[in-house]
């Protein structure tokens, strides 16, 4: 049922080992081995190649002789082909992004993929976690060479011979296939142990002036989620002193307005929420289209300004409109358009962690890239550059899953108690731009609240269409520089432990 091919220069012992421990974890019965004693004198694609000319079964494993893989491993993979049967090729270890330069990790944290762990002699065994583990095979453009499995029936081309020897073996075969339509993924549905790191040398890099020689007209590829992780909700009774109140400011873009508040009657309990829309300087017909169309999903109040400051216009809606009715505020921005039961999901983190302060999800950009998983702040040694961010910016899968404790979370899409909103001084209206939800973040967290993101609360944040800034940057205003940095500066000391010092 499954091929297995490896090359080993190692003596008859180390390779009976390894060839037993191969036979006890695949956890299937018809198993061919095909082991190639080779001491420098055949280059990997050689031994593929002969390999699957020789396999008998259409599922093979090529890999390297130094790992350890997860006991029932073989049967999981079987299953993966099985469940997946678009896919021609699965590995362990990928990228879903293949630069100019050749080198598959350039950008390791946005979009390679994928779980390995690490344990060579004499050292404590690590983890590389390029993604959490997900239910589902991730797409790539490329796979690792340590593990790369394929259905022979699927494949479009063999390994090249005319590239490398033991050096980028793999990415000629998977971008060949990749480019004729043969589907990659990575899959995370059992573990694998290499007992070594690769290291680049020499013969590396003659290897990769060859592929980009036959690859570099390809390249860059890039392979952007086709669609975005949403875990399922359910929803359950829970006790609840009031409701949710909704606010969101609104300025024209009345069809973005709509889109993001059906969302929340597509997916949410109408029953829990109420919605506060404060329009700040709509037309007349943007307005009657708000008033014919978007009024009547349910409970829905519009409040009109005459002026904008986001800390001014939110403080208002909860002093004025926002009663003792409502238990909690989900602050919202008009582009957000939320993919799952948010509501019930984050009140649920809120009613099963009580020094919860305030609550986020995460944010995807359209194109399903993540924006927003959290807030962080990072500064080096001497604290004379300091950077307020997001956690896991522009990654591609590389999110946290579940509930995560953060530095604060983004008013683009934050649910907090009322009480706590209003007794730590609601947002701060000296702020024009931005970083009031960040100060308040701030303050509540050296309060003694945690400040909670839970990934399972999914969105979409068109942030650009909005505010006019570069997509996925922030925006260093006077906000930042005249009064948030000051801010953090004061209280560093008291937020010593959740900010990320460079060394």
């Amino acid at each position: 049922m499954i091929t297995i091919i490896y090359s080993t220069h190692k003596d008859s012992d180390y390779n009976n080992k390894f060839k037993q421990h191969l036979l006890h974890s695949v956890g299937l019965k018809n198993v061919q081995i095909l082991e190639y004693q080779n001491n420098n004198q055949y280059s990997l694609p050689q031994v593929y190649n002969s390999g699957i000319t020789e396999s008998v079964y259409d599922i093979i494993v090529c890999c390297h002789n130094d790992i350890k893989l997860e006991t029932g491993w073989g049967k999981k993979l079987l299953e993966d082909f099985s469940n997946n049967p678009e896919f021609g090729i699965i590995g362990k270890a990928g990228s879903c992004y293949f630069p100019e330069s050749g080198i598959y990790w350039e950008r390791m944290l946005q979009t390679m993929v994928g779980q390995v762990y690490h344990h060579p002699d004499g050292q404590k065994k690590w983890l590389n976690t390029y993604s959490p583990k997900l239910p589902f095979l991730i797409p790539v453009v490329t796979v690792d060479g340590l593990f790369i499995s394929l259905d022979k029936t699927k494949i479009k081309h063999k390994f090249d011979e005319t590239i490398g020897k033991f050096h980028f073996y793999d990415h000629p075969f998977c971008l060949s296939n990749y480019l004729d339509g043969v589907k990659l993924g990575v899959t995370s549905s059992f573990e694998i142990t290499h007992q070594s790191v690769g290291q680049p040398n020499e013969e590396f890099f003659e290897s990769k002036i060859k592929f980009l020689e036959k690859f570099g007209a390809n390249l860059p590829l890039d392979l952007k989620p086709e669609k975005p992780y949403i875990p399922e909700i359910k929803e359950k009774p829970i006790k609840l002193n009031g409701k949710v109140a909704i606010v969101i400011p609104t300025k024209g873009k009345v069809e973005m307005l709509q889109k993001c508040i059906s969302s929340f009657y597509q997916y949410c309990n109408s029953s829990l929420f109420d919605i506060f829309i404060a329009d700040t300087g709509s037309t007349d017909d943007e307005k009657k289209f708000i008033k014919e169309n978007i009024l009547t999903f349910g409970n829905i109040k519009l409040i009109e300004y005459d002026y904008y400051n986001f800390a001014k216009i939110n403080n208002d809606v909860v002093k004025n409109y926002v009663g003792d009715e409502y238990e909690f505020l989900l602050f919202c921005s008009n582009d957000v358009f939320i993919l799952n039961n948010v509501i019930f999901e984050m009140l649920r983190t809120f009613k099963t962690n009580p020094s919860c302060g305030t609550v986020g999800a995460r944010l995807l950009y359209e194109d399903n890239i993540v924006q927003h998983d959290g807030m962080i702040v990072i500064v080096n040694q001497n604290q004379k550059d300091i950077l307020t961010t997001h956690k896991n910016k522009n990654n591609y899968y590389n999110f946290s899953l579940g509930i995560n404790s953060v530095i604060g979370n983004t008013a683009a899409l934050m649910m907090i108690y009322k009480k706590v909103f209003v007794k730590y001084g609601m947002f701060n209206e000296s702020y024009r731009h931005c970083f009031e939800d960040v100060e308040l973040n701030l303050k509540i967290k050296i309060g003694g609240f945690k400040n909670l993101t839970n990934s399972n609360c999914v969105a979409h944040h068109l942030e650009s269409a909005t505010r006019e800034i570069k997509k996925g940057e922030i925006e260093m205003t006077e906000d930042y520089n005249k009064l948030f940095l000051p801010f953090l500066k004061r209280n560093f000391d008291k937020l010593l432990n959740e900010i990320y010092i460079l060394k």
